[in-house]
C-alpha cells in the first residue's frame, strides 16, 4: 500500500498492470482499486481464469497477450492483406492515416445536436466518421448520416493528421 500510495494511485486517473505473474497483478489491482474506487485498471492475465478473477477484483479491461498475439498470427496466415491494412493506420498521428476520438461534448453549440450527416465532415475536411459511440456505451460501427450528436457520446474518425485536425477546428469552431 505504501508503495502505491507514494507513486500517487489515489490521484491517478489510471494503472497499467504488466507483471508477469497473475497473482501479482491481482494483487496489485484489488490494492489499486481499495485506494482509489475511481481508477481505470488494465492488466495483464496469462489465463482466462484469472481474467475472471480480475474482472470480479473491478479490473476494467483484461489483456491477454499470448491470445492477442495468437489471433494476430492466425490471421496473418488467412487474411494476410487486411493485417496489413489495418498495419497502416495508427492511434499516434505520426503515420499517415490515424484513428482518433472527438468527444462530443466539446463540438460547438450548432454541432452538438446536430446529425453526423449535417456536418458535412468528409467534403469539408477529408476525414471520415466510421463510429460512434452512444452514452449509454454502444459502440456504432459506420453510424448512418441520421445518428445523432448527443451530450456524452463520441466520434471515431480516421484521416491524416492534418484531416483530422482540420475536423476538430470545424467541429470546435464552425470554420476550417
Amino acid at each position: 500500500d505504501e508503495i502505491m500510495l507514494d507513486v500517487g494511485v489515489k490521484k491517478a486517473r489510471a494503472i497499467i498492470i504488466t507483471l508477469p505473474d497473475d497473482a501479482n497483478n491481482l494483487f496489485i489491482a484489488l490494492t489499486a482499486r481499495s485506494l482509489n474506487p475511481n481508477i481505470y485498471i488494465i492488466s495483464r492475465a496469462t489465463s482466462e481464469s484469472t481474467e475472471k478473477k480480475l474482472e470480479m477484483a473491478g479490473v476494467n479491461h483484461v489483456i491477454m497477450p499470448e491470445k492477442v498475439g495468437g489471433s494476430h498470427m492466425a490471421a496473418l496466415v488467412t487474411k494476410p492483406d487486411l493485417v496489413h491494412f489495418l498495419g497502416q493506420i495508427s492511434l499516434k498521428g505520426d503515420h499517415e492515416t490515424n484513428l482518433d476520438e472527438i468527444i462530443c461534448d466539446s463540438l460547438s453549440k450548432d454541432k452538438k445536436e446536430t446529425t453526423i450527416g449535417n456536418l458535412n465532415i468528409r467534403s469539408l475536411s477529408g476525414a471520415n466518421i466510421v463510429g460512434f459511440k452512444t452514452p449509454e456505451g454502444k459502440y456504432i460501427i459506420n453510424p448512418s448520416p441520421e445518428t445523432r450528436m448527443m451530450p456524452n457520446s463520441k466520434l471515431f474518425v480516421m484521416g491524416t493528421p492534418e484531416q483530422i485536425d482540420k475536423m476538430k477546428r470545424l467541429l470546435k469552431t464552425g470554420k476550417v
